[in-house]
């Protein structure tokens, strides 16, 4: 039991870090566009893409421990999927405000500010990590040989 926690641990962690560093090159990416700097460099993109991976291999990773960890304890108590969907639902939409308002902000700037904001950083990936770990839950229970 202790070494599934550390994995998934480890993958919570792999994510996190994927989330982030797309978090941040979309940032660097608006910046440029917003300052009329035209696109960003080639490593930006390449940036985001390992970003994507690492999300996705995290995820994916997750979905298969955390399936076969339930088939091998079915005992195992869950959340109510109403529960899950309201978490979903709530970081969703305090992720959308947040770029908005943050958009908004950015546009009432005259000289347009180039450093990226790291709490602006924290708080997408912190939502967006809030929307990901439900969504593997109920991926999960709502698959093809789930049982209870």
């Amino acid at each position: 039991m202790s070494g599934f926690l550390w994995r998934m641990g480890a993958a919570l962690a792999l994510g996190v870090l994927g989330l982030g560093l797309i978090f941040w090159q979309l940032e660097h990416a608006s910046l440029n566009a917003s300052a009329g700097l035209g696109r960003p460099s080639l490593p930006v993109y390449g940036l985001m893409f390992v970003g994507l991976l690492l999300l996705y291999a995290s995820l994916f990773y997750a979905l298969t421990r955390w399936s076969r960890f339930l088939h091998a304890h079915p005992e195992t108590r869950q959340l109510p999927p109403w529960f899950l969907v309201a978490i979903i639902v709530f970081s969703g939409a305090a992720l959308v405000t947040g770029i908005a308002v943050h958009a908004g902000y950015l546009r009432e700037q005259d000289p347009v500010p180039m450093e990226i904001s790291q709490g602006f950083i924290a708080y997408e990936v912190s939502f967006a990590t809030l929307a990901l770990v439900p969504l593997v839950l109920l991926g999960v229970r709502w698959a093809t040989g789930y049982r209870r």
